[in-house]
């Protein structure tokens, strides 16, 4: 049950109270994760609901992890203060120059911006690997597929570290996640697993307080 309320998104006590009856109003968004979960369409719960008697359909489509919708979460992600500071502090080194106003810039000039640029790159890089990173470990088989709807942000953002910030090693973890990198020492594994497992307690208690906010 643990596993199908996170493939849904839902908390197991909206599951427990489906399942025993114990209440019938739950909202449209819930009922919806829930189908999109079984792959049934749109309306099926609703059914469930209102009929004991009715059966439903089979899945219009396998409930297996490459065909679930992905799991979007727009919530604050927490970020690194000194990655803040970094940020600000090369937006206001680059945005000083820029303000002297040299209209044509020397040789010289041209490659101090593109240092500039290239530490604001990464100091913003480091700024957006966290919600990246939360979306990814909300929608992989660790350390074997990520879900397509989700890669193209992933693949741009890597591509972007990599040529702005090689060395973050929130890079490297993500890669694992997807399955793209395989060159992982034990220990290293060890430390990547721990930290997705202690990711889906994070996410767990996301899913009860927000089924208890649509309660």
């Amino acid at each position: 049950m643990e596993a199908f309320a996170e493939q849904c998104g839902v908390s197991i006590r909206v599951l427990s109270d489906l399942e025993a009856g114990r209440r019938t109003n739950f909202s449209s968004r819930v009922l919806g994760r829930l189908e999109a979960g079984v792959g049934w369409p749109p309306g099926t719960m609703d059914q469930i609901v209102a009929d004991p008697e009715f059966t439903p359909p089979g899945p219009e489509i396998g409930s297996d992890f490459l065909f679930r919708p992905p799991n979007y979460d727009r919530r604050p992600v927490p970020v690194d203060v000194a990655a803040v500071e970094r940020a600000i502090a090369a937006l206001d080194g680059f945005t000083r120059k820029r303000s002297a106003g040299r209209a044509r810039k020397r040789g010289s000039d041209a490659a101090h911006d593109d240092s500039a640029v290239d530490q604001i790159g990464a100091a913003l890089v480091a700024l957006s690997w966290p919600y990246v990173i939360r979306l990814v470990e909300d929608n992989c088989l660790p350390s074997n597929a990520l879900h397509p709807g989700v890669r193209p942000l992933y693949e741009t953002l890597l591509a972007i570290s990599g040529e702005l910030a090689p060395n973050d090693p929130s890079s490297r973890y993500a890669q694992w996640l997807a399955g793209d990198v395989t060159d992982v020492g034990e220990t290293l594994r060890q430390r990547y697993t721990q930290r997705w497992t202690e990711s889906r307690n994070v996410r767990r208690g996301r899913l009860t307080e927000h089924a208890e906010a649509e309660d």
